[in-house]
């Protein structure tokens, strides 16, 4: 079983960026105001510490969770020019951590996915799109339906 402590400062910071950029990934897919961009990256860091709360959690994301809780994990997002460059680099960031995660331990590889998968749907369900005012609007878009799946696909996930 891996930990924090299998990593380097920098392989841990990688990690600790994926469960953010999955919900970026899904927050640029289909922008709901900086609202709704609020209440779905507070879902995401609400899900790591759910997901460490879950008896099938896996060690690293426990680990991840008690370093939000100390707030001694700081992602530290680049600047963007566009929705297509932030959604690539979540992508890439994505890749990157599974792969870490995969090269010290692979039987928790596919636990890992699944939680990253779930950080992003909590994102997705946050925030509703669509609508006036707060009235009407659905919980999840069509476009982010779209980009779970994709996400999905690329983690190899069926879902």
């Amino acid at each position: 079983m891996a930990s924090k402590t299998d990593f380097t400062a920098e392989e841990w910071q990688t990690i600790g960026l994926a469960p953010i950029v999955t919900a970026m990934y899904i927050s640029m897919a289909d922008p709901s105001g900086p609202i709704g961009l609020m209440k779905e990256m507070f879902a995401a860091v609400s899900g790591i510490i759910e997901g460490a709360r879950d008896a099938a959690s896996i060690q690293i994301v426990r680990d991840l969770a008690a370093d939000l809780e100390a707030r001694s994990l700081k992602p530290d997002l680049p600047k963007f020019s566009s929705k297509e460059e932030a959604r690539t680099f979540a992508m890439n960031t994505v890749n990157q951590a599974v792969a870490l995660v995969e090269s010290r331990s692979p039987e928790e590889g596919q636990a890992f996915k699944q939680f990253l998968y779930d950080t992003a749907q909590k994102a997705a369900e946050a925030g509703k799109e669509g609508g006036f005012l707060g009235f009407g609007g659905t919980a999840v878009s069509d476009i982010e339906r779209q980009a779970l799946a994709e996400l999905a696909a690329a983690l190899g996930l069926t879902v």
